[in-house]
């Protein structure tokens, strides 16, 4: 589908004021008076994306509220586990950008990680820590609800977009995930499987 948007008004009055110039020659119009009066049409072929309020779409209202909680709280973790990586890497009188860039490059990188930080990035990956396998597959799976406004029609799409999320993902990392990643998988099929028993 072609984006990109077809504004009818404006053609239909180009068209209409052109006609009525060219072909009623005696009808005098002043040209200030032309650009108060402008004719009403409909439009056609518009369309509106991004915006940050409910939307209809067919059967199901999309929970952008929800949508946008999900979002900002893994925006706000996310940013305070680099932060803490981050500051590992400083104490040890390195550049971030440069450890980056190494890394990209393939070029072995000697950084000790100091037990404070070993202890929050274990915490966070336990298995109820935020970015462990129940409250990660509880995000995706309240994601999934919030975009189909808890329609349950959607779930099947949506199940399948994640399985093939989760092939791209690892066909990305050369076939193979942590093991984390796979209990991941598992835990959201089930939160899937649990959300059609729902009454």
């Amino acid at each position: 589908m072609n984006t990109n948007a077809i504004d009818a008004n404006k053609a239909l009055n180009q068209a209409i004021q052109t006609k009525g110039v060219t072909q009623n020659a005696d009808v005098k119009v002043e040209p200030e008076a032309a650009d108060k009066v402008q004719p009403v049409v409909q439009k056609l072929d518009s369309i509106e994306l991004g915006t940050t309020t409910s939307e209809d779409i067919g059967t199901y209202t999309v929970d952008r509220k929800k949508i946008d909680e999900i979002k900002a709280d893994f925006a706000r973790n996310t940013e305070s586990f680099k932060k803490m990586v981050e500051a590992m890497i400083e104490k040890q009188g390195k550049k971030v950008n440069q450890v980056l860039k190494d890394l990209a490059e393939g070029k072995d990188i000697d950084i000790t990680i100091d037990s404070e930080t070993q202890a929050a990035a274990q915490e966070a990956i336990s298995e109820d820590g935020y970015f462990g396998v129940n409250k990660t597959s509880e995000r995706i799976v309240d994601f999934a609800k919030a975009l189909s406004g808890g329609d349950k029609s959607k779930l099947e799409t949506l199940r399948n977009a994640f399985k093939e999320g989760f092939e791209s993902a690892k066909k990305a990392f050369g076939g193979e995930l942590p093991d984390i990643s796979q209990q991941t998988y598992d835990k959201v099929m089930q939160g899937f499987d649990d959300w059609a028993k729902e009454e």
